[in-house]
């Protein structure tokens, strides 16, 4: 509760100060509730759609578009209102986040960069002026919005997740520049979102059958289906393949100590870890839990040993910024990683044969007592590169 208060303190605030400052007139209650509807009606379509291709996320940013089109239009006042009715509404249909509220936050630098700073409604024209519009408030709306996000997950979007964002938001600018002229502009923008969201949808649809949603790295069945066609054209090439088996150590009381939702922020950041610290020739992948894979084409086994001593120091060198099980911030900084290393053809004719071998070495490492590298002697060992 005393969460939501504090979310809902400053938006509320300055959307009484605005009514104090700026007298409110009939149409902007008539374009606050037209915009209203059309959110409910974008909100449960896209729910449907998030029904049909059981997808559980949150469509946030198909609400955030009409969240623009009020600060667009709209005194601050009923902007402000109607998006937090928008977000009651969303809680009352089972989704009890409180921070969708915070899209009352992204609204108003949106209403401010619009209106240059002042309190009164912004009165956007189909001119040059109408287009600085369109991109002041979506630029402010989209680096609001990012910034709140990351003040909750602790990372920024990618550029994909933000372009996309940029997309939307600048439909509900047009829209709101538009609506000063007539409301029936909003009947035409709600297929237009739903349009762009639905094809949106189905491209995450395709990339999340190769990619694991936690740690944005590649699968299990993506991650083998490259390494087999990577150590079938090393066969023919005569050349070498580092394989990595990386397990988090003690993953288990980190979970039992700062709860699942801090479990999942590691597993995230040592992803994007094990991402800058590997060529965009190799690829890492999530195999389960808390174990990775990497895999290293034309690798030979020095390299490969170094490249895995270098993924177990970046991770001890984490420090993971999250929120433990009573919802308080916390910094965990004691993430270390068992890693096994093997390489091909030395141990094994095929990918599987070599993630066994990298397993057992996992196992060894565990048992030499975690955070260290074990792999295959280098001392017999030639390089097959021509």
């Amino acid at each position: 509760m005393m969460r939501l208060v504090a979310v809902l303190l400053p938006p509320t605030g300055v959307a009484v100060l605005a009514g104090i400052f700026v007298p409110m007139t009939a149409m902007d209650w008539v374009r606050a509730a037209v915009i209203l509807v059309a959110a409910i009606v974008t909100m449960e379509l896209v729910r449907r759609i998030h029904t049909v291709r059981h997808n559980d996320s949150e469509p946030i940013i198909a609400t955030s578009v009409w969240a623009v089109a009020a600060a667009v239009s709209v005194h601050l006042t009923p902007a402000v209102a109607l998006v937090l009715v928008l977000c009651a509404y969303h809680s009352v249909r089972g989704k009890h986040d409180v921070w969708w509220y915070t899209i009352a936050w992204a609204l108003i630098p949106a209403h401010f960069a619009v209106s240059f700073g002042a309190w009164e409604t912004p009165s956007p024209q189909a001119n040059f002026g109408g287009v600085l519009t369109v991109v002041l408030a979506a630029g402010a709306y989209l680096v609001a919005s990012h910034a709140v996000a990351f003040l909750r997950y602790r990372r920024l979007g990618r550029l994909t997740e933000i372009g996309l964002d940029a997309a939307f938001l600048v439909i509900g600018a047009i829209t709101g520049v538009l609506m000063t002229g007539t409301l029936i502009v909003v009947l035409a923008a709600i297929p237009v979102v739903i349009s762009l969201y639905s094809a949106a949808m189905t491209k995450q649809l395709e990339g999340d059958a190769f990619v694991d949603k936690k740690t944005g790295m590649a699968n299990a069945a993506a991650w083998q289906k490259y390494a087999d066609r990577v150590v079938a054209d090393a066969e023919q090439e005569r050349r070498e393949v580092g394989v990595l088996m990386v397990d988090l150590d003690k993953f288990k009381r980190l979970n039992d100590t700062y709860g699942h939702r801090a479990g999942d922020d590691v597993l995230t950041a040592v992803g994007d870890c094990l991402k800058s610290n590997l060529r965009k020739a190799d690829l890492g992948g999530r195999f389960g839990g808390e174990e990775f894979t990497v895999l290293l084409p034309d690798t030979n086994v020095l390299e490969t040993m170094a490249t895995a001593e270098r993924i177990r120091l970046a991770i001890q060198a984490l420090r993971i910024t999250t929120v433990d099980k009573d919802g308080d911030d916390v910094e965990i900084s004691d993430v270390t990683a068992s890693i096994g290393a093997a390489t091909y053809p030395h141990h094994g004719t095929g990918i599987e044969e070599c993630l066994r071998v990298a397993d057992n070495y996992v196992y060894q490492a565990k048992e030499q007592g975690r955070n260290r590298v074990v792999g295959i002697s280098t001392e017999n060992i030639t390089s097959i590169r021509p």
